[in-house]
């Protein structure tokens, strides 16, 4: 077991680098609960112990086999690695249980359960803000090179599962993942990610410049399906991912154009897509200023 660490309690579920584009002076505008507020990116898009491990029991590890021990085996064999790699750690420290230095171990273990998904999603962050900085310039080559496409189409894919919204959107249909769900967004990730890279030749990644006079906004969902059918799922997608007011990453469905051009963005086009990533935030949305949320205050 590494040397502990003090727990990381809050967890952000978007990036908070993501959202520095939005900042002005380090802050930004948050529409909530029908109020528009000035907030610091710190205390956007977090909760206490969100990711926090849950000790898996042998019916979790049962039920993470049932959902993803089947399929192509180089995917069963990442999964394993996965999970092999987050229960080790208990599984050691159980020779101990008993022994004087329990108390102690066990203060250690419920440390690196508050830290160990935490430290890797900020390393899912950390490889992906090289590309992040290069689309900001508008240079989209890490999606024609290999390994550089792998770990964007990670970063994507689990920057969409990560959320809050999505998690009790899913529970609330399958109560039964609770205590494996911060597992279960790594492995589903890499799932819609292994499909995309498949299809990446098939699939048109653009950079929406938007030089409208409506800004890109975002939200605590950041990426959105634009082809999303809720309540109803789709096998359709369509990946939307504002990264500042005006540019977006839009990765097309399979054989298509883009739904919106990469250039010549109109301010009605601009409305929906910002839009759509209102009717996909979960509570919050994000804007450079407040004028650019009060079309969706509800009175």
């Amino acid at each position: 077991m590494n040397a502990p660490q003090r727990p990381k309690r809050r967890h952000h579920h978007v990036w908070q680098n993501y959202l520095r584009p939005w900042t002005t002076g380090g802050g930004l505008f948050c529409l909530q609960d029908g109020r528009v507020f000035p907030s610091g990116t710190r205390v956007l898009a977090v909760q206490t112990d969100f990711y926090k491990l849950q000790r898996l029991k042998p019916h979790d590890l049962a039920l993470l086999k049932m959902l993803f021990g089947q399929g192509r085996p180089s995917a069963v064999r990442t999964h394993g690695s996965l999970v092999g790699m987050l229960v080790a750690p208990f599984e050691l420290a159980e020779r101990f249980r008993g022994s004087p230095n329990w108390p102690k171990i066990e203060a250690q273990l419920d440390d690196l359960a508050s830290n160990v998904l935490e430290d890797y999603h900020a390393s899912i962050e950390s490889s992906f803000a090289p590309a992040l900085e290069r689309a900001l310039a508008g240079d989209l080559g890490f999606y024609t090179d290999d390994a550089q496409c792998i770990t964007f189409l990670n970063f994507l894919c689990t920057q969409y599962m990560r959320t809050r919204g999505i998690k009790e959107r899913v529970l609330e249909l399958s109560p039964l993942l609770e205590r494996v769900w911060n597992i279960v967004i790594h492995i589903t990730a890499t799932n819609i990610g292994a499909s995309l890279y498949v299809e990446r030749k098939r699939r048109k990644l653009v950079l929406v410049e938007n030089r409208s006079e409506v800004p890109f906004i975002t939200s605590d969902q950041p990426a959105v399906n634009l082809k999303g059918t809720r309540p109803v799922p789709t096998d359709r997608l369509s990946i939307y991912y504002p990264i500042s007011p005006t540019a977006a990453l839009l990765i097309a469905d399979v054989d298509e154009d883009p739904l919106f051009p990469a250039t010549g963005l109109t301010g009605e086009q601009a409305r929906a897509l910002n839009l759509m990533v209102v009717r996909a935030a979960h509570k919050q949305i994000f804007a450079r200023s407040a004028a650019c949320l009060e079309p969706y205050v509800r009175g």
